[in-house]
């Protein structure tokens, strides 16, 4: 997989004029501001998360000083699955709010939930017509989107997560007023992968995702090497269902939204002998859970994004071996902060192991469960991946 594949977008010049004559009118028929209510949260993040033993990703330190720069409105656009998918989009509202916190980000920085894809140029158009001055555009969908709205308004700051914004030939755009975080996740899956092939009674793993975009294989991609690895290692034969290397293609849901699709999916990997499942796609990994506890499986779950066993309902908390992390709140709060103190740059902000970028959750109510021999492996093959001595053919990322 080429770094083409993170977006396809046509950064024309005709495109440009005709969406900069069309964001002076601001669009009233969109979804509600208004913040949605969360708890009280810690201040802003350190620029990166801290190393813990046991390829824990640990919260990162309070920040209790105020920054001496003005705050400046932060507006956040989410993808289709809203803003309370507890995966990307939450953690990215969680980034503003600890920005708001932290006094980085105004007290009326809000949020537009998108419902579909008509929705990301009216959701844009109002922030602009309401002075947002920092726009926040989650998922690789809003690439194009972002990159002629961030053309056409070039005093406005913009971060775009999970996409690297190119030309017409896939050349980077490089906007001066765009900073893109995108994450090597693929590192921390695959450290995923050895882990379910230890822990697997059945020899069988499998993933789905909710479509084949470049932010969702790469977490099946890595989670299937890192297995591959640990036959290698181990001279085992453990089997991935829902992915293919080779042909960088597997099994999708084609939505991020049909829990029954999602049912379904899983419950037909379930069949065929799969005990350790990684579903990636936001709430569609929790069907999944449906189907563990429903057919009285011995078997768990892998999240994504967000430490799954937190950010998912207490009802599925035993089902989650891990969570393949990324550090999206605290980069999205670095971001912010950065743009008050004056020190912002654009480009590509690649998060992975040697900034905290990505990692494991704990291992949570599977702790006993995973031997202290198979922790202390997983250990060392995420420092080995860190220190560049497992390569494994990432994705690459970035620039």
């Amino acid at each position: 997989m080429h770094s083409k594949t993170w977006t396809r977008l046509l950064a024309l010049v005709a495109v440009f004029a005709l969406v900069l004559a069309a964001c002076g009118d601001s669009t009233e028929d969109t979804t509600e501001t208004t913040a949605a209510d969360t708890p009280a949260t810690t201040a802003a993040p350190d620029t990166t998360m801290a190393d813990t033993p046991d390829t824990t990703m640990a919260d990162t330190p309070d920040t209790t000083a105020a920054p001496m720069a003005d705050a400046v409105k932060t507006c956040l656009v989410t993808d289709l699955a809203g803003v309370d998918d507890r995966s990307f989009n939450a953690s990215a509202w969680q980034g503003v709010e600890d920005a708001m916190d932290a006094g980085y980000a105004t007290a009326d920085s809000t949020y537009l939930e998108s419902s579909d894809a008509s929705d990301w140029q009216p959701n844009i158009d109002q922030f602009i017509s309401q002075g947002c001055e920092h726009i926040v555009t989650v998922g690789f969908a809003l690439g194009e989107v972002t990159a002629i709205n961030a053309a056409a308004n070039p005093d406005i700051i913009w971060t775009m997560i999970d996409n690297v914004l190119t030309d017409a030939n896939f050349a980077p755009l490089g906007l001066a007023n765009v900073r893109e975080l995108v994450y090597q996740t693929d590192q921390a899956a695959f450290a995923a992968g050895y882990l379910a092939a230890g822990m697997s009674q059945t020899g069988v793993l499998c993933t789905y995702g909710g479509g084949n975009f470049p932010t969702v294989s790469i977490f099946m991609d890595g989670f299937t090497r890192g297995a591959a690895h640990y036959n290698d290692v181990k001279s085992t034969n453990v089997n991935v269902l829902g992915w293919d290397v080779d042909a960088a293609d597997g099994t999708f849901t084609g939505s991020f939204t049909d829990m029954g699709l999602a049912r379904q999916t899983a419950e037909s990997m379930f069949q065929e002998g799969c005990d350790m499942i990684i579903p990636v796609g936001g709430a569609i990994n929790l069907p999944a859970g449906d189907a563990i506890n429903d057919l009285g499986l011995d078997a768990a779950l892998i999240g994504v994004d967000a430490d799954a066993y937190f950010a998912m309902d207490t009802q599925y908390q035993p089902l989650w071996l891990t969570t393949v992390e990324k550090a999206i709140a605290p980069f999205i709060t670095l971001s912010v902060q950065e743009h008050t103190e004056g020190t912002w740059t654009s480009g590509a902000f690649v998060g992975d192991l040697s900034n905290d970028g990505v990692g494991l959750s704990d291992y949570h109510d599977w702790d006993s469960r995973v031997s202290p021999e198979l922790k202390a492996e997983v250990e060392q093959l995420l420092q080995d991946i860190k220190d560049g001595v497992i390569k494994a053919d990432f994705t690459p990322v970035g620039y």
